[in-house]
């Protein structure tokens, strides 16, 4: 056997290019696999998220008359560790546990994201939190991560936080996500099962691979389903060399769904720049679709439709908002409006009562909500304890028996809201009114994948760690870009990089 080539005759390879069904191909499996007799407690579902792997259980539950108890192995890799080595979620560190850890160590830490159904991808502003993650999911003892790494920072400075996290879980008695990973490939009991289901391969580390080897170590039948092509969690510790080099029965989904012919082109054309992957072709959707290209992110009419706004970063999204509020449009980014709707609502239901309307129960705690207590609204009524459900009031008896302190002002004097939010909602008053059916979506590349849109606008900027990165292994950035043009369902607009990037 060829030296890093894995190889098992119980293992099928499918690879699924983008909008090719791969999800809809594995719920047939479990349907197949469970008309045929195989007991629902014998598949094991496992994925990044919790999304397919809910959708195949309530699935197969509806279709054969089961329950979620039936299902004990459809999860994420993080809950299979957890459930096999008997871990409760009091004893895994949480957001509060590891600001508590900053705070006792004096460590700086301003974000970190973990969730037990999230994507299983570890995420903080604290580079050392971030390395000591990433070389565990890669399996590399610390000093040889560090040495590959090529980190700015020195090696006391690395080692010094990871004896100190050490400390903390073993004071506090916890353990992180990784460690119940770790754990399992260690000391934990490889369950009885039949088939074995892995979604979203490329994206697995060498921890989670090894967890699947023993996982499936007793397993007739292997399933694993992804895209190389798509692979772009590496810089969070994902083996797409992994994936690459795998032996087994591949098969090749090969229709798309959701790319039109002209996005085929384009997305062909990057993935014709990746050095490294998997050879494999796949057709478009008969529609021929339309690609654009623009200097600027304000070119891009984004008035009508449904739009999926993509970067490579967070910040680089920064010229798209900027263009959204001038306009006052309403969006999403990442999936959450920049002002609330009940704010909205409030300000609404505040230019009816300063018209003389009356306004219902529910527009009078919108109303309340955004006022200051002690100031617009007198304290103890924000809860509106003194209203009926049911009934509508108008200003003169909210200010005479329901603790309104002022009804005459303008509602960005009222409302207690901060200068950026009353900026933008004046500016959704003069372009069309306040709405919050948000059809545009803000998103980066990473935090859009699985999803799609009929209408997409990307910026090919890069930041500098982008440029940095694409010098080092270009297939990386490549695959991003290729991910982001492949959300498109109908149209493509390209916002091309003014001071350099990524040219397409």
């Amino acid at each position: 056997m060829t030296e890093g080539v894995i190889f098992m005759e119980k293992i099928n390879i499918i690879m699924g290019p983008p909008g090719t069904g791969k999800t809809e191909n594995l719920l047939r499996i479990v349907d197949r696999e469970l008309k045929e007799g195989t007991a629902p407690n014998r598949i094991a579902f496992v994925s990044f998220t919790n999304k397919a792997t809910d959708e195949a259980r309530d699935r197969a539950k509806t279709k054969f008359n089961l329950t979620d108890s039936d299902f004990p192995f459809f999860c994420t890799l993080h809950a299979f560790g957890k459930r096999q080595l008997g871990f409760t979620k009091s004893e895994v560190m949480d957001k509060q546990d590891y600001r508590e850890f900053a705070d006792n160590y004096g460590v700086e830490l301003k974000t970190v994201s973990l969730d037990w159904d999230g994507n299983g991808v570890f995420t903080t502003d604290n580079k050392y939190l971030r390395d000591i993650n990433k070389s565990r999911m890669q399996r590399l003892e610390l000093q040889d991560y560090y040495n590959k790494a090529n980190l700015d920072y020195p090696w006391n400075e690395l080692i010094w936080a990871y004896r100190s996290l050490e400390e903390y879980k073993h004071q506090s008695s916890k353990c992180d996500f990784t460690d119940m990973l770790s754990q399992y490939v260690e000391f934990g009991p490889s369950p009885p099962l039949d088939v074995v289901i892995v979604d979203e391969a490329q994206d697995l580390t060498k921890l989670q691979w090894d967890m699947c080897d023993k996982m499936w170590k007793n397993a007739k039948r292997v399933y694993i389903s992804g895209d190389d092509d798509q692979a772009i969690f590496r810089w969070a510790g994902a083996d797409i060399e992994h994936l690459i080099n795998m032996k087994g029965n591949q098969s090749v989904l090969k229709q798309s769904h959701r790319c039109p012919k002209k996005v085929h082109v384009i997305a062909q054309d990057i993935v014709n720049r990746i050095v490294h992957r998997r050879e494999k072709t796949w057709n478009p959707r008969d529609e021929e679709g339309e690609v654009n290209f623009h200097a600027y992110p304000g070119s891009v009419d984004i008035s009508e439709g449904n739009w999926l706004l993509l970067a490579t970063c967070k910040y680089m999204l920064k010229d798209f908002e900027e263009e959204l509020r001038y306009r006052g449009l309403p969006y999403t980014k990442f999936g959450k409006p920049p002002v609330s709707t009940d704010l909205l609502r409030g300000v609404e239901a505040w230019g009816r009562l300063n018209d003389f309307e009356d306004i219902s129960y529910n527009d009078v705690g919108a109303v309340y909500s955004n006022l200051k207590s002690g100031v617009g609204v007198a304290r103890g009524h924000k809860n509106l304890q003194t209203l009926e459900e049911g009934k509508s009031y108008n200003a003169e008896e909210l200010v005479m028996n329901h603790g309104l302190l002022s009804s005459g002002d303008p509602w960005d004097i009222a409302f207690n809201i901060g200068d950026q939010d009353k900026s933008y909602i004046m500016s959704m008053e003069k372009h069309g009114g306040l709405r919050a059916d948000a059809k545009i979506n803000l998103s980066t590349i990473h935090m859009a994948k699985g999803g799609e849109c009929d209408n997409v606008a990307l910026m090919t900027d890069l930041s500098r760690a982008n440029r940095d990165e694409m010098e080092i292994n270009s297939d990386d950035t490549n695959r991003a870009f290729y991910v982001g043009v492949t959300r498109a369902k109908k149209s493509l607009h390209i916002v091309q990089a003014e001071y350099g990037g990524f040219i397409i």
